[in-house]
């Protein structure tokens, strides 16, 4: 039970400073994080900072189900393609060697 306490206090204060981190840029900021194939795609439907949390404490399995559903993906060609062609502007958070990404919407924040 103590375990499960220091966990949950670890989260809070992960996602407190995970959450402070989250920055705003356009594709071409992010073009480098994805030439060395860190960067991740983070559907709408996901919380980003939620995202980063648990791939910090190394919760594989929740992550392994985000990939196998494919909420959680690298960038594909066509979307890589309309993000250069619109300008779009995207969140992140770095949750090293990653970076986490999602479109940014103004109403999200």
């Amino acid at each position: 039970m103590y375990k499960s306490g220091m966990e949950s206090q670890r989260e809070k204060l992960l996602r407190e400073k995970l959450t402070g981190e989250v920055t705003v840029s356009t594709w071409k900021g992010l073009i480098p994080d994805m030439l060395t194939r860190s960067l991740f795609l983070v559907s709408p439907g996901l919380d980003l900072v939620e995202v980063g949390v648990q791939v910090a404490l190394d919760h594989t399995d929740r992550v392994r189900q985000w990939i196998d559903a494919g909420t959680l993906a690298r960038p594909t060609k066509e979307q890589i393609s309309a993000w250069e062609t619109f300008g779009s502007l995207f969140r992140f958070v770095i949750v090293q060697p990653f970076v986490f990404f999602q479109e940014y919407e103004a109403d999200s924040c």
